[in-house]
């Protein structure tokens, strides 16, 4: 049989914090049930460890571990008890067993027959389901119910005569037993019995470990106590309630003087045992000296940074009564240790219970809760709670030692140590993604920042829901912040499926060593699939002014449904041609969508070579796809070709256009740049016919590029009888940047005086673009820019070269100043600088730290990154004649970039625009044009229009005035 319960003595020390729940990773837990558990010597106990906060019907066996460990108060360490690791059962205890049906339900309780007093202690349940583990931990006390009699139970006696009444209480545990007597009066007086006439002996103890003891009762009625019943109380920590034996007495009237005689040196007898028994009982129980019992700092030594733990104490079954207690402390790499608490029992009142112990303090990070309580036995006990708060700054590492005075210790002090150390669990910031709008061709980055741990050794895993993700994680380095604790940042690269919408993936970090994750999560609500789109398909292939052609489109495997369809005609939508777009159509196999939008319209000459666009508008993002429409019987014109297709700088360059399909032959061909002519080096071959009677011919452009060419649009324009308007090509030629070679300054005169005007000047050459920026400082002043000349020239290589100059007059205070030039090339993102230091001739050499001009010092810069605009940019307005209400469409060159390395924003005066932006990449991989199309208010007769262009490491803008009609 076992009870569940406890006393405010021993037991109720015990019970505070060594059981109950310890929840780990925030999901799996252990529930001890009640954390004091009491059973009968001999008898079985199932000691239970329910496992909750795992997220199947049952437990996979395969993956739980159990060890049950046992530490006893006169233990230092913890014994293994059981042991269950993948299916596999190992009792270290005989008849230890657990139950793999219940441990399937999440019970992995340990059953121990015959149980014995050496077993009894704090028990720990550490389970581990794989990933995680967690541990709690409950009490066991042996009790034996003692066998209690009452003898004799019925008594007669002779009136003024002597008897005794022995109540015999056996086989009892703990050594805490208490029994009293009564008198039940017939005639209702005092029920009260004399102290004098109660003997109770010392307690023996058995061999198997249990205690009798005997008290006893002299009896010495008169004849009005005849009837009376005396009772024998007993209370032990095993009953229930009180237990009571009853015996009667019988009074009968006294006999002859010889019976007296007798009875009288009986009682004598009686009287001198009595008096031997209880001055060894007196001597037990007050004067023989008994060595504190000691359990020192009971709990976790291992704490966690500023959360509040206790650890626990107990001296008991001592005497005599005074008793020292000091605890030290001596901290890591210290070499003396501080008292931060002392206690005397002498200068502290006995208490009954420890409800009404004052809690003390002496250290900040320590609170003590220490009192003396007297035992029934005439024993003492010192339980003591200590309160820790603890700081990995100042306890980490620490011995916190205990110190016990007692004149019954063989070896006074004794002392007991134990070394704390102090963690700090990491915490997880939530999981930031890169993208708000997840794409499966585009690949997204898992970002977590992880801080507040100690030490630095931690331990880091991505899982996707319950898998550990085959993908490498980035992790940084770990740094200490300002508060002495350790952070760092991981990041995941992940290539999104469709199987990955609604997975939870997880960042897991813990201490090196340690069971214990703690997780932050991130879940994948929706992935969006971008649409696919066909090329257009034109029906009739060869399409003829006046027929109707209709222009038919696919819209493949995109996701979510949401998805806006519309057709463009250059740059402005198509409205007056019969556009039919298929509802959306799911596909049950992919749980993607598709459909079809096809355009039917009559061509005009006008619409030859012009380009007409389908887009797709799905989440935020435009995907098009265009087909130049090309007339029969209108000329065809083929893109530029460069020869050679790698440019450079100086190098001879030919364009070749080819001009197709025209008649009559009478065409113009003419080539620009911007929107200048090129006459010199173009040429157009002369028209011939084919077997068709169509007209074809070529015409080419020869040029030197140079640096005024970085950037810059070159087109070709074919005019022709049938075309209502030009057909232009154009190509932005594929040029680099390139900065300048800066020489070291120069000065004239040589030779200087106060007074006098000096001139600086710099070379600086084989840069493109020419787009330069010159600063001249003296010291860290700038000197007045009026004063500066830049004449930039093209050299023979195509790249620019120039001379930087300025000059100011000089004075006194110009001695041993440092002169410096700063040269910006925005294109290139470089800096580079020349300085030296002035010395005039009216000043004495002797200075010994000032250098002559000729000796001047110079110090050139890496080209370095500067936060300066690059004006690569140019706006031109599409629409000829701007209108108010009526739609404006600009556009753009981004020399060099993509649209997937750009993000681009537009803006109307300091408003941004928002809607009619369209980026699009050149087929020659020069760049991209990006366009905006808006409509104008009637009050914006001129207003800024604003084009900015960024990536992750640079920015450029440029602005346009426009003027409306």
């Amino acid at each position: 049989m076992a009870w569940a319960g406890g006393s405010a003595g021993q037991r109720g020390l015990l019970l505070l914090g060594l059981g109950g729940v310890l929840q780990l990773a925030e999901t799996l837990q252990v529930l001890m049930g009640s954390t004091l558990l009491i059973v009968s010597l001999n008898d079985n106990i199932s000691i239970p460890c329910e496992i909750s906060g795992y997220n199947t019907a049952e437990l996979d066996i395969k993956n739980v571990g159990v060890t049950w460990y046992l530490k006893t108060p006169r233990a230092d360490q913890k014994e293994q008890v059981f042991t269950f690791h993948a299916g596999a059962h190992t009792p270290h205890r005989t008849g230890a067993s657990m139950s793999d049906n219940d441990l399937r339900r999440g019970n992995a309780a340990l059953s121990l027959p015959q149980i014995q007093f050496k077993e009894a202690g704090l028990y720990t349940c550490h389970v581990f389901v794989t990933p995680f583990d967690a541990q709690g931990t409950a009490v066991l006390e042996v009790v034996a119910q003692p066998e209690v009699s009452l003898s004799p139970k019925e008594v007669t006696i002779e009136s003024d005569k002597e008897k005794t009444l022995s109540c015999e209480v056996n086989k009892f545990y703990p050594n805490l037993v208490d029994i009293k007597w009564m008198k039940i009066s017939k005639n209702n007086q005092d029920s009260s019995v004399a102290a004098e006439d109660i003997c109770i002996g010392a307690s023996v103890e058995n061999e198997d470990g249990t205690f009798n003891v005997t008290s006893k009762l002299r009896l010495q009625p008169s004849l009005q106590d005849n009837g009376n019943v005396y009772r024998c109380i007993v209370s032990h920590k095993t009953f229930p309630a009180e237990l009571l034996l009853n015996s009667i007495l019988t009074v009968t009237a006294p006999r002859s003087d010889s019976s007296i005689l007798i009875g009288a040196v009986i009682g004598t007898i009686i009287a001198c045992i009595i008096v031997l028994g209880l001055g060894v009982f007196v001597y037990d129980k007050y004067f023989k000296k008994i060595p504190p019992t000691i359990m020192a700092f009971i709990g976790n030594a291992e704490m966690k940074h500023l959360e509040d733990t206790s650890l626990y104490c107990q001296l008991s079954g001592f005497r005599p009564k005074p008793i020292t207690v000091a605890f030290f402390l001596k901290k890591y790499q210290q070499e003396q240790k501080e008292t931060i608490y002392y206690w005397n029992s002498e200068k502290d009142d006995i208490q009954r219970d420890g409800e009404s112990a004052a809690l003390l303090s002496m250290s900040k990070n320590f609170q003590f809760q220490i009192y003396l309580k007297s035992l029934n036995n005439g024993t003492f006990e010192v339980p003591c709670i200590i309160r820790i708060f603890p700081n990995v700054h100042e306890l980490n590492k620490a011995e916190l030692s205990l110190e016990i005075i007692h004149e019954a210790l063989q070896q006074s002090p004794a002392m007991k140590i134990t070394e704390l150390k102090i963690i700090a669990m990491p915490v997880l910031d939530p999981i930031l993604c890169s993208t708000d709008v997840p794409r499966p061709d585009e690949p997204i980055t898992l970002t977590c920042r992880i801080h507040s741990f100690f030490p630095e050794t931690i331990d880091l895993a991505w899982y996707k829901d319950n898998d550990e993700v085959p993908e490498e994680p980035f992790i940084s380095d770990v740094t200490k912040g300002p508060d002495g604790l350790f952070f760092c940042t991981s990041s995941l690269i992940l290539h999104l499926g469709v199987e990955d919408s609604g997975r939870r993936f997880i960042c897991k970090a813990k201490i090196k060593g340690l069971h214990q994750y703690k997780e932050s999560s991130w879940k994948l609500e929706n992935l969006i699939f971008t649409p696919k789109v066909s090329n257009i398909v034109c029906e009739p292939s060869i399409p003829e002014s006046g027929e109707a052609v209709t222009l038919s489109c696919q819209v493949t495997d995109y996701h979510p449904v949401q998805c806006q369809v519309r057709w463009m005609r250059g740059f402005e939508e198509l409205t007056k041609a019969a556009i039919k777009t298929q509802d959306p159509q799911l596909d049950t196999a992919t749980n993607l969508y598709h459909r079809v939008s096809q355009v039917t319209f009559t061509p005009e000459p006008e619409d030859h070579a012009v380009e007409f666009t389908i887009e797709v508008i799905h989440c935020n993002r435009t995907t098009k796809k265009s087909y130049p429409l090309m007339l029969k019987a209108f000329p065809r014109i083929t893109s530029i070709v460069l020869s050679p297709n790698d440019v450079e700088y100086g190098k001879p360059l030919s364009l070749t256009c080819k001009i197709m399909d025209f008649y009559p032959n009478d065409i113009q061909v003419r080539w620009f740049q911007e929107n200048d002519e090129i006459k010199k080096g173009s040429s157009v071959q002369e028209p011939k016919q084919d077997t068709r009677g169509l007209f074809c011919t070529s015409s080419d452009l020869q040029l030197i590029p140079s640096a005024r060419d970085y950037g810059r649009k070159i087109g070709v324009m074919v005019m022709h009888k049938t075309l209502t308007k030009p057909i232009t090509k154009n190509v932005y030629l594929k040029l680099p940047a390139k900065s300048p070679a800066v020489s070291e300054i120069r000065a004239t005169p040589a030779s200087l005086k106060v007074n006098e005007t000096v001139c600086f000047e710099v070379s600086i050459s084989d840069f493109a673009p020419e787009n330069i920026k010159v600063a001249w400082y003296k010291d860290w002043l700038e000197l007045p820019k009026d004063n500066h000349n830049i004449d930039t020239q093209i050299g023979k290589n195509g790249l620019c070269f120039s001379t930087l100059k300025t000059q100011f007059t000089t004075n006194a205070s110009d001695n041993g100043k440092m002169f410096r030039c700063e040269v910006i090339h925005p294109a290139t993102n470089s800096c580079t600088e020349k300085r030296f230091i002035l010395k005039l001739d009216d000043f004495s050499t002797s200075t010994g730290d000032i250098p002559t001009l000729t000796g001047y010092q110079n110090h050139t810069l890496s080209p370095r990154p500067i936060n300066q605009e690059i004006n690569t940019l140019k706006i031109e307005c599409i629409t000829s004649n701007p209108k108010a209400g009526e739609d404006v469409t600009l556009h753009c060159f981004v020399h060099g970039w993509t649209t997937e390395s750009a993000y681009v924003s537009w803006f109307k005066g300091k408003y941004p625009i928002e809607d009619g932006i369209e980026n699009t990449d050149c087929e020659d991989a020069s760049g991209f044009i990006t366009s905006v199309t808006f409509k104008p208010e009637e009050q914006e007769k001129e207003c800024k229009i604003r084009c900015e262009v960024s990536n992750d490491e640079e920015s450029f803008e440029e602005s346009y005035i426009l003027k409306l009609a």
